[in-house]
Parts: structure tokens; sequence; C-alpha cells
């Protein structure tokens, strides 16, 4: 079960990015092809095989883990600020770009940060903490470290909520109410992730759901959000997708 998550999810942003290769070659939304590209190396690296190749020619000491949180933490920046921008949710925006949100950037991978050196033992890249060689102390506060990289996402996630619940509910077109759909449903996904990180190892099936629904979630909304662009009549309609912009 988890090894299919891991590579449909691969697989997904693979394809996701793929598509948005000629726009970003025309400098249409590299914003978007940048959260996509991000996105797959997250995806990359959270394939359990791909990831022991990986972390293997770092020196094999998790540090591959740590880096992952990292990409996650830019990946979801990305995805805030721009869905909040094309959804013209200035509060929301301000969350997170402004004090409050750099704050909670700066605490999630000062904390992400501090619980990889204190675990200090092996686990999987996006499933339950083993125990690894430093005994029994150091699998007891893997979950921890697990948790502190869900914090930040889980913030983005929560701003989000609030203009994705509004468009879903507004008159805008159908396709753009689908991508806040899903894009919702990939936040509230996200927000679960944290909770989910600090239960015990036999829900470690719903740990693995959530986690990867949360990434499906933002991709394929994002990618509804860029095809309803593509159909969008060109005789103004712009309410019909997120606002283009040349970043």
């Amino acid at each position: 079960m988890m090894a299919t998550l891991e590579w449909m999810t691969l697989v997904v942003c693979c394809v996701a990015l793929f598509l948005r290769v000629p726009d970003a070659v025309r400098g249409r939304n590299r914003t978007v092809f940048g959260i996509l590209f991000l996105g797959s190396l997250c995806s990359v690296l959270a394939v359990s095989e791909l990831y022991e190749v990986i972390d293997g020619a770092l020196g094999g000491w998790d540090l591959t883990s740590l880096i992952l949180r990292y990409l996650v933490f830019a990946t979801v920046l990305l995805v805030g600020l721009r869905v909040t921008s094309g959804l013209a949710a200035a509060r929301a925006h301000q969350l997170i770009s402004g004090g409050i949100g750099r704050w909670a950037l700066g605490l999630g991978c000062l904390a992400v940060t501090v619980a990889f050196f204190l675990t200090g033992s092996s686990w999987p890249p996006a499933g339950p903490p083993a125990q690894g060689a430093g005994g029994a102390g150091d699998a007891d506060l893997s979950p921890w470290f697990t948790a502190a990289g869900r914090t930040y996402p889980a913030f983005v996630s929560l701003v989000l909520a609030a203009p994705l619940l509004a468009a879903v509910r507004s008159r805008l077109p159908r396709l753009v109410r689908a991508g806040a759909l899903l894009v919702l449903l990939g936040a509230v996904c996200a927000a679960l992730s944290l909770p989910a990180a600090l239960t015990p190892p036999s829900w470690a099936g719903a740990q693995h759901f959530v986690n990867y629904a949360a990434a499906l979630g933002y991709v394929v909304g994002l990618v509804v959000f860029w095809f309803s662009g593509l159909i969008a009549s060109p005789s103004g309609n712009a309410r019909a997708r997120l606002r283009r912009n040349r970043n």
C-alpha cells in the first residue's frame, strides 16, 4: 500500500511537471512550475527505494530526511503564496508572507533541525519512525521529528482553508471550484498530518494516507486551476482561472 502511494504520487507530480513545461518556457506562471518541480523532487525523496540510494550517496546518516523536510517547507510556502495571490485573498497572503508567516517558517525549520539531531535514529522518509542504532530513547523521539516536519505545512494549510472554502462556495466556473476543492482537501489532509504524526505505530496506514492525500490534493488541484485557465475564454473571463503572472 505504502509503495503504491509513493510511486503514484511521484508519477502524478512528474506528469504535472511535464505538462507545465511549455508554459514555463514561455514565461507563464513559472511559480507553478517551480512548485511542481519541488513537489516532484520531494516525491523522489519520499520513495523508499530512491531514498535509500540517495541517502547512501550522502553517507547514510538520514540527512536526506532532513533535506526532504526543508524542500516540503519551500514547496508549501510557494503554494500558499500562489494560491492566495490567485484567489485575491489578501489577508491570507499577508499571514503567509508577513511577520507571522516568517516566524512560523523559522520556528518550523528550527524545530525540525533540533528534532533531527536529537533523534539520531533511522526512519523511512514519509513513514512511521523505526528504532535504529540510537536505541529506544531515540525511537521514542522519532515521532517528534516527523511532527516537527509537519508544523509549517499545517500552518499554511490552515491559512488557506478559508479562501479555498470561499472559492468552492462561490459562483466561479466549475473547474475553478473543482481545483479549489481539491486543494482544500489537500490542505485538510496536510493539517491532519500533524496530529497523525503522534499517533501509535498501529495507525501507520492512516498516517501514510493523509500524507500522500495532501500532496496529491495540492498537485492535482493546481493542475485543474491551470487547465481552467487554458480553456477560459479570452474575452475577459478573468475569474475562470487563477490570475496569470510572469513569476
